[in-house]
């Protein structure tokens, strides 16, 4: 990563060097746990064949003292072949033994997530909510006692009673080091989280009791670091609008 710094001292050498005598120690492990591997690998294909041949000579035999009593190369053969060829599949169907516990593991996780109820949905939205009136929408936000912590980290307050305001036609820089709030605030206003404690209002109404979808239509927001869909700028800007038109 300080390739540049690297290269203003003229060190590639001396580094290359260093790399080479920190490889030595993972070099010879990995050739004493190849030997080792290979060691168990002919051991398993010595076991796999060995037991073959113990068979046959097993049915060779049956064959030479029990030929009078109506035993048959082809008996001999088809016993044989069931027997390696059914312990052949159970050995196989074992080796997905822990897979199919880690598969059933992390389905169970991913339909406890998909069945949880949503606490917050654009898509379901009451009768009860209030409309926005963009004629009227005047966008006067305020903070009243706010306290919030992300769901993931209970132990950990981003907010604590935070008191702000935010008036129509006014420009608020939030600034602060990493981690003290400012995207923290932008997605309490728009309800990607809900507060803890205290309330946001804008006009004086509570954010809750909005239409999320209107509410959400009502502002507009520029991440950092946009994700933009494999189209134009017009298209990705076309897309946020369902009856918008090329025209």
């Amino acid at each position: 990563m300080n390739y540049r710094t690297v290269a203003s001292f003229a060190n590639e050498e001396k580094l290359l060097n260093d790399f080479k005598v920190l490889l030595e120690g993972p070099k010879a492990k990995t050739i004493k746990n190849a030997h080792c591997i290979a060691i168990i690998y002919g051991l398993s294909q010595f076991a796999i064949y060995g037991q073959i041949a113990s068979l046959f000579y097993a049915g060779a035999m049956i064959l030479k003292h029990f030929h009078d009593d109506g035993e048959t190369p082809i008996n001999i053969f088809i016993s044989i072949f069931a027997m390696n060829f059914g312990a052949l599949a159970a050995g196989q169907a074992n080796q997905f033994g822990p897979d199919m516990s880690k598969a059933k593991i992390a389905a169970k996780k991913i339909f406890g997530i998909i069945e949880k109820p949503t606490e917050i949905t654009a898509m379901s939205q009451g009768s009860n909510m209030v409309p926005i009136d963009m004629a009227k929408f005047e966008g006067n936000i305020e903070f009243h006692n706010v306290w919030f912590r992300y769901p993931t980290r209970k132990n950990d307050w981003v907010l604590k009673g935070l008191n702000l305001k935010i008036k129509k036609n006014e420009t608020v820089a939030l600034v602060g080091e990493s981690g003290c709030g400012k995207s923290t605030i932008v997605s309490l206003i728009l309800r990607f989280y809900d507060v803890n404690h205290g309330k946001i209002t804008i006009d004086g109404v509570d954010i809750r009791d909005y239409n999320l979808k209107q509410l959400r239509h009502a502002m507009s927001l520029v991440m950092q670091e946009p994700t933009l869909f494999n189209y134009s700028i017009l298209e990705n800007i076309l897309y946020g609008e369902a009856n918008a038109t090329n025209s």
